[in-house]
């Protein structure tokens, strides 16, 4: 316990607090999450059409390979399978914005150098006709590390322009539209140039074997796959727990870090799930156990535990805390309990997420629990969202059997706890009545 408050209290975690709350305030990183949260309502749109077309076909024989199946899942492919062509612009434009830069214009010019980078023209021959298309293939989750990379130098090498006053100037009566037209002309055609020769440069080299946007991909497999992997998602938990320990967001500073593959393994499995083939297990679902049962950490029973304790702090806190804790939101009571800088609630805090992970890598691996397929990424209630992302029962009542579980691993360590507040309260009250008995 000592040991624990020790490290909260030390030179490196105050140095650790204080460059969390500079990245959360740098452009670059605010603009990562607001770039995501822009695609959270395509994300949605494309969840539902998926249900909508996973639940034709188990309950009333909708033939995949069918015209009502294809015409069904039509916005699903120009949604979810264009993802990463949103995110470059939604990224530009959020970074652009942080910089007093024109996002509108960021995030077009961001799209035309993502277009010319992933999805090259390609011709074809059909019959008599010679017909010139994109890869929609490249437009999705498989490109989204180029369309974030791509997003944030596009907008730094049109501000570098901007700065040195790279623009064709015109007029102050000119309208502000066609101002920034003409404004945009430069820095765009400098990033065309950098992006597109840099991919015509790297495909000559390689004789054409390998593009900038695999280039990119295959440099950040290598570490994304040993972070991805079950131990790696392991230690993401941990490091996660022990971030909102600190009093650090730890997961809008791991989602942020892993949002591409988390991404990628729900499309993945949507995808196979359309064309009817056996869903692939990935160790980044493996996420899910940290907040399977209430917010991150698994805190409704602890919540549950503090409705009835005899300590007016904890009660009070639970009975706050409750409603937000159903849609697995959790910061009143990691904040409020707390749990931060709090050694003996951070023990069940960090060990019950650890237990659920390990016995959920079992149940996918085993076939016991259906694997993800569908990607949620906003707060439903609990219960809700393993049916939504699996639709599948099984998942719910694991979930619901994980509540009795999580509540035998909290209740040793809230009882040392809440002892702890009794005997707090008990002293501020004698201390009250002797400063009022002395007053008297």
């Amino acid at each position: 316990m000592n040991f624990l408050q020790k490290i909260a209290e030390s030179r490196f975690m105050r140095g650790l607090e204080n460059l969390s709350m500079k990245l959360s305030g740098s452009p670059a990183f605010s603009a990562l999450s607001n770039g995501m949260g822009g695609s959270m309502g395509i994300i949605m749109i494309g969840a539902v059409v998926q249900i909508i077309c996973v639940l034709g076909t188990t309950f009333f024989g909708m033939d995949p390979q069918g015209e009502i199946y294809n015409t069904l899942y039509t916005p699903y492919r120009l949604t979810m399978g264009c993802l990463a062509l949103f995110l470059a612009f939604n990224l530009a434009n959020a970074y652009a914005k942080n910089l007093k830069m024109n996002g509108i214009t960021s995030g077009i010019c961001s799209i035309v150098c993502f277009l010319l980078v992933a999805c090259p023209l390609q011709t074809a021959t059909v019959g008599d006709k010679v017909i010139t298309a994109i890869n929609l293939d490249n437009l999705g989750s498989s490109s989204m590390f180029v369309a974030m990379i791509i997003g944030f130098i596009s907008v730094r090498i049109s501000k570098f322009a901007i700065d040195h006053k790279w623009i064709i100037r015109m007029p102050d009566a000119v309208p502000e539209g066609i101002l920034n037209s003409f404004n945009s002309i430069i820095p765009t055609g400098l990033n065309v140039f950098f992006w597109y020769g840099l991919a015509v440069l790297i495909s000559t080299l390689t004789g054409g074997t390998m593009t900038l946007a695999s280039m990119i991909t295959a440099i950040l497999a290598v570490p994304v796959g040993y972070l991805t992997s079950i131990p790696g998602i392991l230690l993401v938990i941990i490091i996660q727990q022990f971030l909102w320990f600190f009093g650090i967001h730890g997961t809008g500073v791991i989602m942020n870090a892993l949002m591409v593959p988390y991404v990628s393994a729900y499309m993945t499995n949507a995808e196979l799930a359309a064309t009817g083939q056996p869903l692939v297990f990935n160790a980044i679902f493996l996420l899910g156990a940290a907040s399977i049962i209430g917010g991150t950490g698994n805190t409704l029973p602890l919540v549950t535990l503090g409705l009835r304790s005899k300590s007016k702090q904890i009660r009070s806190i639970s009975k706050a805390s409750l409603v937000p804790n159903l849609f697995n939101i959790n910061e009143p009571v990691v904040f409020g309990m707390p749990i931060m800088y709090n050694p003996v609630l951070f023990i069940p805090y960090l060990l019950n997420p650890i237990i659920i992970a390990l016995i959920m890598c079992l149940g996918y691996t085993t076939g016991i629990l259906a694997l993800p397929q569908v990607l949620i990424m906003t707060a439903l209630p609990i219960l809700v969202t393993p049916f939504m992302s699996t639709l599948s029962w099984r998942n719910v009542v694991f979930s619901a059997l994980c509540f009795p579980l999580v509540f035998i691993i909290w209740y040793p360590f809230f009882k040392i706890y809440e002892k702890q507040c009794i005997e707090k309260e008990a002293e501020d009250i004698e201390s009250i009545e002797v400063e009022n008995y002395a007053r008297e």
